[in-house]
């Protein structure tokens, strides 16, 4: 009898991946690299793809799709709208061209290799992301945050992300139409009026509530869960995904529209159940589903794909922060802190793959894809500023 044929039970199997989860987490971060690296190695490793240790059960599968929701809802959470406000059109003309170059590129190239129509919408869509959370570090870390590169990056990235989760809803909802120019109109009509309506809420109806959300006595936390499922299930009603409502949910709940000190402390809460917790059991069962044989069967495609990502958004992005007014560095910087996919990449993967529009060899192609291009921020970004780009060549910010 093998290790992964040994009877385990639920309780011993999440707290094997509570401590690979925390194990993983210590190292990556003293190597300085993304802790979500280490989830997705750990998923790989000790799950059933190599070892066998760690097993698909239903406990994990629960948890893991409240991840999902819970990483939404935080990255709507640490999207702030002033950001746009900050950087403006630079932002806008970087996030436009980072996310349809590639989108436009990866579309193509998948048609060119033979995949449907919807399933190259949807691998354009992935290739074209870029994961704010792990731009933000890298800035930070290489302490670029006094140079308005980092609003502009952030700004884009903003744009992207809800580029990004308009086109994925127009995809889910073409899933289940009927084919026709009508139907794919009320596809675009159902999903604009979700949108409308949301922001239609949370400009208008969620400040009104400030005065409560401020007061001491207010249950911020609870209320916030409220909200993200509410509009969770608004998105439902419209036949699109929860996380599209969980997204925009938080990106209404911010310091503005409350008292800051009860902001912190609904962030910190978040972010502890998010990145401690229920995030990182998502991405260690995210590595479930990724096959080996892709390397052997599909490395053509995996380095296609890869090329298409990296280059389509060096190119957007390039092309759109010098349409932005940016000078040619400050553009080599904003350019490659652009690349990063990560966990947006990984949640959306996810949800292609769940809803059968992508099968096993493109999921794990699109893992890889995210994993690789992770990297790419920090060492690209380390590599300009020891050579070509000089600090004094950047402009400060606002």
């Amino acid at each position: 009898m093998t290790v992964s044929q040994l009877p385990i039970s639920p309780t011993l199997n999440l707290l094997m991946v509570m401590v690979l989860i925390w194990s993983t987490g210590v190292l990556f971060r003293r190597l300085r690299q993304p802790p979500v690296l280490g989830e997705l190695l750990a998923g790989v490793i000790f799950g059933p793809t190599l070892l066998g240790i760690i097993r698909p059960d239903e406990t994990l599968q629960v948890l893991s799709e409240l991840g999902i929701f819970f990483l939404m809802f935080y990255a709507g959470l640490e999207t702030t709208p002033r950001h746009l406000l900050r950087s403006g059109r630079a932002a806008l003309c970087t996030g436009a061209g980072g996310f349809f170059f590639p989108f436009a590129l990866g579309y193509g190239v998948s048609v060119l290799l033979g995949l449907g129509h919807l399933q190259a919408l949807f691998m354009g869509l992935a290739l074209s992301i870029t994961a704010i959370a792990v731009s933000a570090r890298v800035l930070l870390d290489l302490g670029l945050q006094r140079y308005r590169v980092m609003p502009v990056v952030l700004g884009a990235a903003v744009v992207d992300d809800v580029a990004s989760l308009a086109v994925l809803s127009v995809i889910l909802a073409m899933k289940t139409a009927q084919p026709g120019l009508l139907s794919l109109l009320g596809v675009l009509l159902k999903v604009f009026l979700f949108f409308g309506f949301c922001m239609f809420v949370g400009m208008r109806l969620y400040p009104l509530l400030s005065p409560y959300l401020s007061s001491r006595e207010a249950k911020g936390f609870t209320f916030s869960l409220i909200m993200a499922l509410l509009f969770g299930l608004l998105a439902e009603l419209a036949g699109l995904h929860l996380i599209l409502g969980a997204y925009m949910a938080g990106l209404f709940v911010r310091e503005e529209i409350m008292h800051k000190e009860l902001f912190r402390k609904i962030q910190d809460r978040f972010v502890s159940i998010t990145y401690g917790f229920l995030g990182p059991i998502f991405f260690v069962s995210l590595a479930f589903h990724i096959t080996f044989g892709i390397f052997r069967t599909h490395l053509a495609l995996v380095l296609l794909l890869l090329a298409v990502a990296v280059l389509g958004k060096l190119l957007g992005a390039l092309l759109g922060a010098r349409a932005g007014g940016m000078n040619t560095q400050e553009s080599a910087i904003v350019a490659w802190a652009m690349n990063g996919r990560g966990a947006v990449e990984l949640v959306i993967a996810a949800i292609g793959l769940s809803a059968g529009i992508i099968d096993d060899t493109l999921f794990s192609v699109l893992v890889v894809i995210a994993f690789l291009t992770t990297f790419i921020p920090p060492l690209s970004l380390s590599l300009l500023l020891r050579g070509p780009v000089r600090r004094k060549d950047l402009l400060p910010a606002g």
